[in-house]
């Protein structure tokens, strides 16, 4: 076997792998004697087919065989030789036309892991804030609040009513395109909360102050990376119909209110003090999330190298899965959720090379620090996920093994950093100064 390695770029390498004719020769024997024992030729008896008979009979079949053994066989080999390190599974990218005298060869386009220079001082003692975790008075009655909202009473509005934000209006709508209908863009009796922001937020706002019986248009400019094909970059003009209003009849927030509402409390104070408990661990979650983005920023800003295309492809392809899998749960695909996919790439493709960027740098950190899993981590994991799956500990182990330790091994990473760095205290209660990064990996 003879292998040669071109660059192509850093972290991309094209394999030239030429195999000997004596190679290919015998695979090839090989595929037509257990051929001959698959297959039913008419006038010999199964499993005596001669090789002659089969090679002819078979030529496509067998070639495809070979050439799909030959290369299964013989890429691994060469890449060791080559000593590449394969961040993804190599992309055949042409082979030539199999002959058992001139033998065969294909290339092959490797991505590697990039060499990255990292020094201690590049990750340790980083400068990040924290967020403040106690639990205001306002937020516990902005919380409230809701619950009061939520258990409301809708009743009719009275006639002559002008909508006000949480009021409840039932519209008729459809949207056009430069005087055309948009196809599947409309509806007879749609629920619409006033003010959520859940239907469209300029068609909400246009509604406030106006009466059951009315007709709204509204003209809506959508982004060009709109996901909705139809929409994207299109100024839409939609003629609303306001069919009914229902207003919200809200119930003194007492202990008998709490009562009735069957949640499992007796009292105001004993539902305030559950919210508080449960706003403050999640503050707690979303301020040690924000440390951790904090150290992923300042490293994605501090260490440069160059990322495997093909690296960001696969982590492009994880993203659109996910997305794919949540709509399914919901019972929608992306065409009945007027997704483009394209679109949905294109929106997500800094996502993908933000996490394959971060995952090569929390990886080349894990091998300096020698931050690993060990073997008691990995059994209690195995158990707990054993548990919560239904599965069997084998499976739960092979699980873990194959999918879930580099995950684990990252986590352990960005926890050691957090430890290293120098946090400051951040004494504004509000969201809005965490890097942006974090908003879109939550999302």
């Amino acid at each position: 076997m003879k292998v040669n390695v071109e660059d192509i770029t850093s972290v991309q390498k094209k394999l030239k792998v030429e195999l000997p004719p004596e190679v290919v020769a015998k695979e090839i024997d090989r595929a037509c004697r257990k051929l001959s024992k698959e297959v039913s030729v008419k006038g010999f008896r199964k499993g005596k087919v001669p090789k002659a008979v089969v090679k002819r009979l078979f030529k496509e079949h067998i070639e495809e065989r070979v050439v799909e053994n030959l290369i299964q066989e013989s890429l691994p080999k060469a890449i060791e030789e080559s000593k590449l390190a394969p961040i993804v599974r190599p992309l055949i990218e042409s082979y030539d036309q199999l002959d058992e005298k001139t033998g065969f060869s294909y290339t092959a386009v490797v991505d590697i892991r990039p060499e990255i220079d990292i020094k201690p001082e590049d990750y340790k003692g980083l400068e990040i804030e924290a967020l403040p975790t106690e639990v205001t008075e306002e937020e516990l009655e902005n919380h409230l609040k809701a619950i009061q909202m939520t258990f409301a009473d809708l009743k009719p509005a009275e006639e002559g009513h002008e909508i006000q934000l949480n009021d409840i209006a039932i519209l008729s709508f459809k949207a056009y395109i430069n005087g055309e209908p948009v196809p599947g863009h409309e509806a007879e009796a749609l629920y619409v909360d006033v003010g959520t922001g859940e239907f469209n937020e300029t068609i909400e706002q246009a509604l406030i102050g106006k009466k059951a019986g009315d007709t709204v248009e509204v003209d809506v400019t959508y982004p060009e990376d709109a996901l909705n094909a139809q929409l994207a970059g299109q100024t839409v003009h939609y003629k609303v119909q306001i069919r009914e209003v229902y207003v919200r009849d809200l119930k003194p927030l007492d202990d008998e209110f709490i009562q009735k509402m069957n949640l499992g409390f007796e009292s105001v104070e004993q539902l305030r003090e559950r919210i508080k408990a449960r706003l403050e661990e999640e503050k707690k979650k979303k301020a040690e999330e924000f440390l951790r983005e904090q150290v992923l920023q300042k490293l994605r800003e501090k260490i440069q190298f160059e990322v495997p295309e093909r690296y960001v492809e696969y982590k492009l392809a994880r993203l659109i899965e996910q997305m794919q899998q949540n709509l399914e749960e919901k019972g929608h695909t992306f065409e009945s959720a007027g997704i483009s996919v394209p679109k949905l790439k294109e929106r997500l493709r800094p996502m993908a090379e933000q996490q394959a960027r971060e995952d090569l740098i929390l990886e080349k950190i894990a091998e300096i620090e020698n931050i690993s899993v060990s073997g008691e981590e990995l059994e209690e994991k195995a158990k707990m996920l054993a548990e919560a799956t239904k599965a069997s500990l084998e499976e739960a182990r092979a699980i873990l093994a194959t999918s879930m330790v580099p995950r684990i091994i990252a986590d352990k990473t960005l926890q050691f950093l957090v430890s290293q760095a120098k946090i400051k205290e951040n004494q504004s209660n509000s969201a809005s100064e965490e890097p942006k990064d974090a908003e879109e990996r939550e999302g």
